[in-house]
C-alpha cells in the first residue's frame, strides 16, 4: 500500500504526534538554534507533542516548565517500581510509596507534583488518561509497563485547559515506544545490604513489523517480586520514639499491651483495695496510668512508659510486592493515510500493609467505647482466682449499683495471640484504547486528526485478618459454670467459647478462633471516554502560520464499594462499615492556537467547556507568550485558571476511620487554663478527671471523615516565567530557569483533627462547629473528630526551577578499547520557597516548606523540601556505559506551633546511586549497580513528625543500600 505523495513524509510525523497527544497541529517555525530543519535528504525530522499543549512543536520546547526522562534512566535504575525514579525529580514530592505501610492504603503508587497531592497531578500514558487504579480514580505508576516507556515528559503549571480536570499541578505522559522490533529478555535481581528487600523481575519484548512496514505489533510481558523489609529490621524504626515537652526524644509505645489493662484516674488511686498504686506511682519515672494484667492475670500498676508495648516490630517499611504484566500496541495503516491503533494492558498486582497485632480497646455491645460489662467478675468461673479476688474487693467500684454486671473503663488490650494484623490488597485492572488517525487535505493544508475510544476498569479485593467481633466478645465474657463442672457460655450462640481478655497467654487457640475474624470488601472503578480531535494551520501570517488544535472528549466514570458480611455488620473494633457506589459523566469541548506576531514573537492559548453531571459547567483557559530575541535564547509565559472536580470518592465515600497521634488541651500535662477546663467540662471530661485527666492509652483518637455530594470544584490560578538559552558560546550547554505558582482556592481537604482540636480551644465556644467535631470517651479523652471534607483550604506554592545539560567528547584516551567517549552531564533543582495552607477560613497561612512537625508532617502528612536536587554524570564509550546519580534534599526546621523536637532541625541530605552495563557480542548486555551507596540512614524525627517509622519514610531512603544485576538478551533492534 502507497500514501499519497502529499503524506508520505509526514506519514511518521502524525504516528508521532498523535501518540504523543490527542490532539495536533502543524508545528510552528522557530529561527535559530531551537529550530529543527529538513535533513540533508530533505526528510523533515519528526514534529513532536510537547506535554502541556496539543500543539505540534518542531524545537522540542513548551511555554511552561518540562523535565523529560529518558528510557535510559528508568532501565539504568534497578527499581522495580517507577514511582522509586520518578520521586527522584524535584518536581515530583513522594506521597505513596513502596515504603508508606499503613498510610499507603491500597498501594496505589500515584504521583504527587509540587507536593499539592497525588489528586492534583494528571497521569497520560501516550497523552491520554490512564487506567484508574482505585476509588480514588488515581492511575498506578506501579502498573505502567516501564520498559515499553521510551520517555516521560513531566509537565508543571496548571493543564486543565488542555487535558481537563485533575491537572491542577501539571501532568506526568508517559510515552510508549510504538515501533518496536525483535525480541528483549530482560532479568533483573536485587538485594539490600541487609540481606532483605529481594526483587526478581523477567520482562520479555516482542515486536515486528507487519504487511511490508505498514504496520507494527508489539507484546510486552512481565512478572515482578520483591520481599518485604521490617521495621524491627532497621536500627532507626526499631523502637518508637516521642519528643516530651522539652524536645527529648523518649521511647514510645502503646498503652494497649499484651495482657490489657484498665485505667484508674489518679484521684482514685486510693479506693483501688489490694494495690498500692500510691507507691507505685513513686516508683514509676512516668505516671501510673491503671492497672495492667500478668500472668495468671495478676493485677499489676501499669507504669508508662516502662509498661507499654513496642509496636514497630512486625510493621512493614518496604511493602511486598507481586506483579503480572501484559500489554499489547499495534497500528495499521488500513488506507492512504488512515491508521488503525490499539493498546491493551492487563496488570495483577498483590501488595500488603501490615501493623503489629490488634490493638483495640475492647468494647461490649451496647457499651460506651473501651467500656467492657463482666457479668459476675468475682465469680466468674474462668477468671484465675488472683482475677476474682481483684473485682470482688473492688466491687463498689466496679459495681457500684451492685446489680452483678462490673464495668471497667478505658481498657487497651493488644490481642498478641491473633497474630499481625495484615491487609492483603489484590488489584486486576484492565484497559484497551483503540482509534482511528490520519491527516487528510484541506484548502491545501494538512490537517491531523483522531478519534478513540477508551474503556478501562480496575477490580480491587482487600482482605484483613486479625481483627476482633464485639458481639462474640461480649458473648465470650458472659460465663456460667455449666452442669460438667466447667466454665461455659450463658448464651450459646456461634459456637461461643468462654474467655478471659486479662492477663498474659490467657487466650488459648480455641478463643482466639472464637474471637478473631477475617473480613474483606471489594471496589471497582470503570471509565469510559470518547474523544475526537483535529488540527492543522488556518492561514498564514508574515511571521508564520496559525496553527490550531481542537476536539471534543466524553468521559463516564463510576465505582462501588462492597464489603462483605462481616465488614457491613458493623461488628468490628476499628473498622467501620462500608458499602458505597457513585457515577458521574460529563462532555468537554477544547481548542488551542498559536499566532505568531513577528518571526521571534508568538502568544499561545487554550480555552477548555466541560459539562458534569455533577457540578455542572466550569471553563478553564490559559494563555502564553514565546519569544526568541536571539537565535540562542528564548523566554516564555503563561498564565492559566485550572479547575478539579471532586472525584467519585470524594463524593460518595462512607465515613472512614483512621488513628492519629495528637495533643488534648484538657491533659494535665498541657497546662490546662481555667477557661479550657470549662470547656473540657462541656465536652464531656468527667468531674473528678478535670484537674488531672492523664493521657489515653493510645495516645492519640480516631479521625472520622466522608464524601460529601454538596463540594464544588477547585479553582487555581497558576503563572510561569522562564528562559531556555543554549549560548554559542559554551557548546553542547543549555540552560533553563523558571519561576512558577500555583494558587489553589477551595481545595477538597478533610480538615486534620489536631487542627480541628486547636481550632475548637482557641475559640473556646463549645457551640462552634470544631468543637461540635469532637467526641470524647467515659474518661474524659477525646476518642474521635469528625473531620468531613469541604472546599475550605487555600493552598499555594511558589518555586524555581533550574535546569541545565552539558554533553561533551572526552579525549580519546578516556576511551575504552579504541572507541571514543562522551560525559552527559545533567542538572535538575527545585527551590520551593512557598508551600502554604490556609487550613480553616479566617486562621493564617502555615507555610511548611522546609519544615516538619505540627501541621507539616505527620505519618499521614508528607514533608515539604524547600529545596531538592539531581545531578546525573553518563559516560559511554563504545559498548560500556557508567551513570551516576546524586540526589540531594534540603534541610527541614520545625513548623510553628509544632511540638518540641530537638532532633530538629536536620541537615541536608545526599543519595549517590551508581550503575553500568556492558553489551557483550552485539546482543547481551549485563547490567549492575549499587542504589544508596553511602549507606545513608534516614534521620530519626520521633513518632509526631515521622510517623510510626520514626521518620519521613515517604522521602527519605528507609531500605539502605541496595545491589542490582542483571542481563538483557535483545535478538532485534528498534
Amino acid at each position: 500500500m502507497t500514501i499519497a505523495p502529499a503524506l508520505n513524509p509526514l506519514r511518521r510525523a502524525i504516528r508521532r504526534a498523535l501518540i504523543a497527544g490527542p490532539v495536533a497541529a502543524v508545528a510552528s517555525q522557530v529561527p535559530g538554534a531551537f529550530a529543527q530543519q529538513e535533513g540533508a535528504e530533505g526528510i523533515a525530522i519528526e514534529e513532536v507533542v510537547v506535554t502541556g499543549s496539543r500543539l505540534v512543536r518542531q524545537d522540542f520546547t513548551a511555554i511552561s516548565p518540562i523535565a523529560t526522562v529518558d528510557q535510559d534512566v528508568i532501565r539504568q535504575s534497578g527499581n522495580v517500581t517507577l514511582e522509586e525514579t520518578l520521586n527522584m525529580y524535584p518536581q515530583l514530592n513522594p506521597d505513596t510509596t513502596s515504603a508508606s505501610n499503613q498510610s499507603g492504603g491500597d498501594g496505589v503508587l500515584a504521583p504527587d507534583l509540587r507536593g499539592l497531592g497525588s489528586v492534583r497531578t494528571l497521569v497520560l500514558v501516550d497523552g491520554k488518561r490512564f487506567i484508574p487504579a482505585s476509588v480514588t480514580g488515581l492511575s498506578d505508576m506501579g502498573i505502567i509497563p516501564d520498559m515499553l516507556i521510551e520517555r516521560v515528559e513531566i509537565a508543571t503549571g496548571g493543564a486543565s485547559a488542555v487535558y481537563g480536570s485533575d491537572a491542577i499541578a501539571g501532568a506526568i505522559n508517559f510515552i510508549l515506544a510504538d515501533d518496536y522490533e525483535g525480541a528483549d529478555i530482560r532479568y533483573q535481581w536485587g538485594q539490600a545490604g541487609e540481606g532483605d528487600a529481594t526483587t526478581s523481575k523477567v520482562d520479555l519484548i516482542l515486536g515486528a513489523n507487519v504487511a511490508e512496514g505498514e504496520g507494527n505489533i508489539t507484546l510486552h510481558a512481565s512478572f515482578t517480586q520483591r520481599d518485604p523489609v521490617f521495621m524491627e529490621n532497621r536500627t532507626f524504626s526499631q523502637q518508637p520514639w516521642l519528643a516530651d515537652s522539652s524536645g527529648n526524644l523518649n521511647e514510645f509505645g502503646s498503652g494497649n499491651i499484651p495482657g490489657g489493662k484498665i485505667f484508674i484516674p489518679s484521684a482514685d488511686f486510693g479506693q483501688i483495695a489490694g494495690l498500692d498504686l500510691v507507691s507505685a506511682a513513686a516508683d514509676c519515672p512516668g505516671p501510673i496510668q491503671g492497672i495492667r494484667f500478668g500472668e495468671n492475670s495478676q493485677p499489676l500498676p501499669f507504669c508508662r512508659p516502662t509498661d507499654q508495648f513496642n509496636y514497630a516490630a512486625t510493621n512493614y517499611i518496604m511493602r511486598p510486592l507481586e506483579r503480572w504484566q501484559l500489554g499489547v500496541l499495534g497500528e495499521y495503516e488500513i488506507a492512504e493515510g488512515v491508521e488503525l491503533y490499539a493498546q491493551g494492558f492487563y496488570t495483577k498486582k498483590e501488595n500488603e500493609w501490615q501493623q503489629a497485632a490488634l490493638a483495640v480497646a475492647p468494647t461490649s455491645s451496647g457499651a460506651p467505647n473501651g467500656s467492657l460489662l463482666l457479668p459476675n467478675a468475682d465469680t466468674n468461673p474462668l477468671f484465675p482466682a488472683p482475677l476474682r479476688e481483684f473485682f470482688a474487693a473492688n466491687r463498689s467500684y466496679f459495681d457500684p449499683d451492685g446489680d452483678g454486671v462490673f464495668q471497667t473503663f478505658g481498657n487497651g488490650r493488644r490481642f498478641l495471640e491473633f497474630g499481625p494484623r495484615n491487609a492483603h490488597i489484590l488489584h486486576e485492572s484492565f484497559g484497551v484504547t483503540g482509534g482511528l488517525r490520519g491527516a487528510i487535505q484541506l484548502a491545501n493544508r494538512t490537517w491531523n486528526w483522531d478519534g478513540f475510544y477508551q474503556y478501562q476498569r480496575s477490580d480491587v479485593d482487600q482482605t484483613r485478618v486479625g481483627l476482633l467481633s464485639r458481639s462474640r466478645t461480649t458473648l465470650g465474657l458472659d460465663v456460667v459454670l455449666g452442669a460438667d463442672g466447667q466454665p461455659q457460655c450463658r448464651v450459646d450462640l456461634l459456637g461461643c467459647v468462654p474467655v478471659n481478655v486479662y492477663g498474659t497467654n490467657t487466650l488459648t487457640p480455641e478463643m482466639v478462633d472464637f474471637l478473631s475474624v477475617t473480613t474483606g470488601r471489594a471496589d471497582w472503578f470503570k471509565r469510559q471516554v470518547v474523544g475526537g480531535s483535529m488540527a492543522g494551520d488556518l492561514f498564514d501570517l508574515p511571521a508564520g502560520a496559525v496553527s490550531t488544535a481542537f476536539g471534543f472528549e466524553w468521559r463516564d466514570e463510576s465505582y462501588q464499594t462492597v464489603p462483605d458480611e462481616v465488614s457491613a455488620s458493623g461488628d468490628l473494633g476499628g473498622v467501620p462499615p462500608v458499602r458505597n457506589a457513585g457515577s458521574y459523566d460529563l462532555w468537554e469541548f477544547y481548542g488551542e492556537v498559536r499566532i505568531p506576531i513577528i518571526e521571534t514573537l508568538a502568544v499561545e492559548g487554550a480555552i477548555r467547556y466541560s459539562d458534569y453531571s455533577t457540578i455542572g459547567g466550569v471553563t478553564t483557559w490559559r494563555a502564553g507568550l514565546d519569544w526568541s530575541p536571539v537565535d540562542w535564547a528564548r523566554g516564555r509565559f503563561s498564565i492559566s485558571q485550572a479547575i478539579r472536580a471532586p472525584n467519585l470518592d470524594e463524593l460518595f465515600a462512607p465515613p472512614n476511620q483512621s488513628f492519629i497521634g495528637g495533643e488534648d488541651p484538657c491533659v494535665v500535662d498541657n497546662n490546662p487554663t481555667t477557661a479550657i477546663k470549662d470547656l473540657c467540662r462541656q465536652q464531656g471530661v468527667p468531674a473528678r478527671f478535670i484537674d488531672d485527666l492523664q493521657v489515653g492509652a493510645s495516645q492519640g483518637w480516631s479521625q472520622f471523615s466522608g464524601g460529601n455530594l454538596n463540594l464544588n470544584e477547585e479553582k487555581s490560578d497558576t503563572y510561569t516565567v522562564g528562559m531556555v538559552a543554549s549560548p554559542p558560546f559554551a557548546p553542547g550547554l543549555t540552560l533553563s530557569l523558571d519561576y512558577w505558582q500555583i494558587e489553589v482556592e477551595g481545595a477538597i481537604s478533610s480538615v486534620n483533627s489536631q487542627a480541628l482540636v486547636n481550632s475548637c480551644f482557641d475559640l473556646l465556644d463549645s457551640s462552634s462547629p470544631q468543637c461540635q467535631a469532637i467526641t470524647r470517651d467515659a474518661l474524659g479523652n477525646i476518642d474521635q473528630v469528625n473531620a468531613p471534607l469541604l472546599n475550605l483550604q487555600t493552598r499555594k506554592g511558589t518555586g524555581i526551577d533550574l535546569q541545565a545539560s552539558y554533553a561533551m567528547d572526552l579525549p580519546e584516551s578516556f576511551g575504552l578499547a579504541g572507541n571514543g567517549a562522551e560525559l552527559a552531564l545533567r542538572w535538575i533543582s527545585t527551590w520551593q520557597t512557598k508551600d502554604s495552607t490556609v487550613i480553616l477560613e479566617g486562621q493564617s497561612a502555615v507555610d511548611c516548606a522546609g519544615y516538619l512537625g505540627g501541621d507539616c508532617s505527620a505519618n499521614f502528612i508528607r514533608a515539604t523540601p524547600d529545596f531538592r536536587g539531581l545531578f546525573s554524570a553518563v559516560y559511554s564509550s563504545g559498548l560500556a556505559s557508567v551513570r551516576s546519580d546524586v540526589e540531594l534534599i534540603g534541610g527541614f526546621g520545625l513548623a510553628e506551633g509544632a511540638y518540641p523536637n530537638n532532633n530538629v532541625p536536620i541537615g541536608s541530605e545526599a543519595y549517590w546511586d551508581i550503575s553500568g552495563s556492558y553489551t557483550f557480542m552485539g546482543y547481551v548486555e549485563v547490567f549492575a549497580g549499587v542504589s544508596n551507596v553511602l549507606d545513608r540512614q534516614p534521620p530519626v524525627l520521633g513518632f509526631r513528625a515521622g510517623g510510626d517509622s520514626n521518620t519521613q519514610a515517604q522521602l527519605y531512603d528507609t531500605v539502605g543500600r541496595r545491589y542490582f544485576i542483571g542481563t538483557t538478551v535483545k535478538l532485534g533492534a528498534r
